[in-house]
């Protein structure tokens, strides 16, 4: 598509209170190059092709929508299977796909967009979990939103400050942060994993056959490690 990321177009799909709050917040905290459009897709799609066909062509009702990443933020799999339509209207150069909750995305219907779609696509779960890939489109995104990146500052062992260098698309590192000072060094990193998971959190709680595990946990576990790593990062503590 030949765009510079100095001038980065982020296209957005949702479909309920999931999406909204994630758009809201990157869109409250992304950098000034930037430019954030939003499609919303209605909650009740239904199994009909056809039908979902006619959806897409309701809401892209021309076919020359340019984007250098499109972030879909679907709650349900006939929300998903809309994505090879959605992406013959729109020129995506990269595709962002997160699902927080595996009945929203089953890895099957995710195997096989990942055959059709034809371009570069991650499908992070959680959504805290994304991190470079290589790729420079959605590199770009997750150089600000994705697996929490910090800084924290100790004074008398005690946390002082907690800078946010990358966070969660969901805010709740920010949440976290804000509320972290205060804490003994030692007690950071668990307080850090309840409070992510207290925000609410938007990974489902109940545990996934597939990983045998809830995603509200290993949401937990990443902003814990997260925590962890900039303690021996920046003060050697362990």
């Amino acid at each position: 598509m030949g765009t510079s990321l100095e001038n980065f177009r982020a296209l957005f799909f949702t479909q309920g209170d999931y999406g909204e709050r994630i758009f809201s917040y990157i869109a409250s905290e992304a950098p000034p190059h930037w430019s954030l459009r939003k499609i919303r897709l209605p909650r009740g799609l239904s199994d009909l092709v056809e039908e979902s066909e006619g959806v897409v062509r309701g809401l892209l009702p021309d076919e020359g929508l340019r984007c250098d990443l499109l972030v879909f933020l679907g709650e349900s799999p006939s929300s998903f299977s809309l994505l090879p339509e959605v992406l013959e209207r729109v020129q995506a150069r990269s595709l962002i796909a997160p699902a927080d909750d595996y009945a929203w995305l089953p890895l099957g219907l995710e195997r096989q967009l990942r055959s059709e779609l034809g371009l570069p696509a991650v499908f992070p779960r959680p959504f805290c979990s994304l991190t470079e890939v290589g790729e420079p489109v959605i590199d770009e995104f997750a150089r600000f939103f994705g697996r929490p990146r910090l800084r924290v500052r100790i004074r008398e062992g005690v946390v002082e400050e907690v800078e946010v260098l990358r966070g969660a698309p969901c805010g709740s590192t920010r949440y976290m942060a804000e509320r972290l000072v205060g804490t003994p060094a030692g007690e950071a990193p668990r307080r850090a994993s309840l409070l992510v998971q207290t925000y609410p959190c938007l990974a489902l709680r109940r545990i996934e056959k597939v990983i045998n595990d809830s995603l509200i946990h290993i949401s937990g576990q990443i902003i814990k490690r997260a925590v962890e790593e900039a303690l021996r990062r920046r003060l050697g503590y362990r």
